[in-house]
């Protein structure tokens, strides 16, 4: 009996030996190896997910795979891994890999390695035949706020697509660079409005007190969403000029437009006309979303001014009533042949 035991004991571990799960590093390298490329794809992907100091090497073996689609999640897992030292051969690849999906996803996966090395072959690639390229170009300079980025990123604010005009102006903003002030100052013309707003959000992010004054003229713009991006850009550089905009926002008929303008109130706002706009906005708003907006941006004000607690507001006297004067009491005139 005890040597069936002994037995039935042995047989249970060895199967719960098989059973065991292996090695997820080992398991995803040797999927790399496969001759099946979408199990290669599913190996990279596995990789991404490692703590193993060696998938890094073997991600980058990969970024020559015949397939295309392997070698864009060897990519792609390289940036998930951030790994910084793949710099180089990602950068590589951007220059040379004929797949411009393989190009996007290295250039997104330049973005997480955060090398500004990687700038060069990222501004040529401002330049590249497909258009999904340039757009991950133009965004992953913004990011990496790439010194030298702001002359090629500046001349696309004159592409005749909309959309590039408007994610250029975004990355120019990003660089939190006065190089970037010209060329946001001139976009603050452009006929879309959605380039006006991003130009005059970048030129708050730039620290640049020179563009005050082509921010205040942008305070009086035709949309209101470039009214207050600008008045944000203002307060962002210590300047209230924006704040009457800000506050004539808050009656939009767009819950969006009264939620963006508690916010610029938060930021540009003073004790004296922000407390008494927020406090008037919440009595006549109906929307709960844009409440509990207003309700933070009257905190933030508070924390951004030091205050405890919004200041009272001064109520104006009554004037008191004026006290009649007395009549003057008639006169009667003595009656005829007596003397008064």
């Amino acid at each position: 009996m005890k040597a069936l035991i002994l037995v039935l004991a042995g047989g249970f571990a060895s199967i719960a030996h098989s059973q065991a799960p292996a090695d997820p590093y080992a398991a995803a390298v040797d999927m790399t190896r496969a001759s099946d490329p979408a199990l290669r794809r599913r190996g990279a992907d596995e990789l991404s997910r490692s703590r193993n100091p060696g998938a890094a090497a073997v991600l980058e073996g990969l970024l020559a795979d015949k397939a295309p689609f392997v070698r864009a999640a060897a990519a792609d897992s390289l940036g998930q891994l951030r790994s910084r030292g793949s710099s180089a051969k990602l950068s590589a690849l951007v220059a040379s890999d004929p797949d411009p999906r393989v190009r996007q996803q290295a250039v997104t996966a330049l973005a997480f390695l955060s090398d500004p090395a990687s700038a060069p072959a990222l501004i040529a690639a401002l330049k590249d035949a497909s258009v999904p390229v340039r757009f991950a170009a133009v965004r992953t300079l913004g990011v990496l706020r790439a010194p030298g980025a702001a002359g090629p990123l500046g001349e696309l604010l004159k592409d005749p697509d909309a959309s590039m005009r408007r994610i250029a102006a975004s990355s120019l903003g990003m660089l939190s660079s006065s190089a970037s002030t010209p060329a946001l100052t001139e976009a603050l013309a452009d006929q879309d409005e959605g380039v006006r707003a991003e130009a005059a959000k970048g030129l708050g992010l730039s620290g640049d007190p020179s563009a005050k004054p082509a921010l205040q003229r942008a305070v009086a713009d035709a949309a209101v969403l470039v009214r207050l991006e600008a008045a944000a850009a203002l307060g962002r550089l210590g300047d209230a000029g924006g704040l009457d905009a800000a506050i004539s926002a808050l009656k939009d008929r767009d819950a969006s437009v009264r939620q963006k303008a508690a916010g610029v109130i938060a930021l540009a706002g003073d004790a004296k006309k922000g407390f008494p706009a927020l406090d008037a906005a919440l009595k006549t708003e109906t929307d709960a979303a844009v409440k509990s907006v207003i309700d933070g941006a009257k905190a933030q004000l508070l924390a951004r001014l030091g205050l405890k607690e919004a200041p009272a507001v001064a109520v104006p006297a009554k004037p008191s009533p004026k006290k009649a004067s007395p009549r003057p009491k008639p006169k009667t005139n003595p009656a005829p042949g007596r003397k008064p």
